[in-house]
């Protein structure tokens, strides 16, 4: 009498209806060290960029102020204050920016029109700041600032890259 036995392969797989069902791939470690990385730069980018935006802010509240002949000037906050006001005008620029991904707002022509005007106050503060640093700012800074197209692109930069640094460190975490 012969014996026969079922060979089948043992498999380490979740079974519905007895049929065997892929798990999802999980994210490698390679991916979690580079969105770590993206969320570095980009968080740095983002403070920075936000430094330049209050600054810039300051500096065309100030110039409004003495076109309306208001002789008071205002100071840009430091310390603290100065990283509160930047975390809030992060916060609302970039929140109105990125809406205009979402397929919901686009039939809006309202939407629109204030999304160009907070893109270009955002472009437009960041690049009145990067033109008028601090006067102990880094040499660098000042270079930067007499060198018009080269102060444009590094506030174009600024503005664009760092929420997108992070919304990509985001998805890679997602996937």
């Amino acid at each position: 009498m012969a014996f026969t036995q079922d060979v089948s392969p043992v498999r380490n797989e979740p079974l519905v209806n007895g049929k065997a069902v892929a798990r999802p791939p999980k994210p490698q470690a390679s991916l979690y060290a580079l969105a770590i990385v993206l969320f570095v730069f980009g968080g740095l980018g983002w403070l920075a960029g936000g430094k330049y935006t209050v600054e810039g802010w300051v500096v065309a509240l100030n110039m409004f102020a003495q076109w309306i002949g208001i002789e008071q000037q205002l100071s840009v906050p430091r310390g603290w204050w100065l990283v509160g006001a930047v975390a809030v005008s992060g916060v609302v620029y970039s929140r109105v920016e990125l809406l205009a991904w979402r397929n919901t707002v686009h039939r809006m022509p309202s939407f629109w029109i204030g999304w160009v005007l907070i893109v270009l106050t955002d472009v437009g503060s960041t690049l009145l700041g990067v033109l008028n640093p601090a006067p102990d700012a880094a040499p660098i800074f000042h270079q930067l600032a007499m060198i018009a197209p080269a102060a444009i692109i590094w506030a174009v930069i600024l503005t664009a890259a760092p929420e997108y640094l992070i919304l990509a460190a985001w998805r890679l975490l997602r996937r």
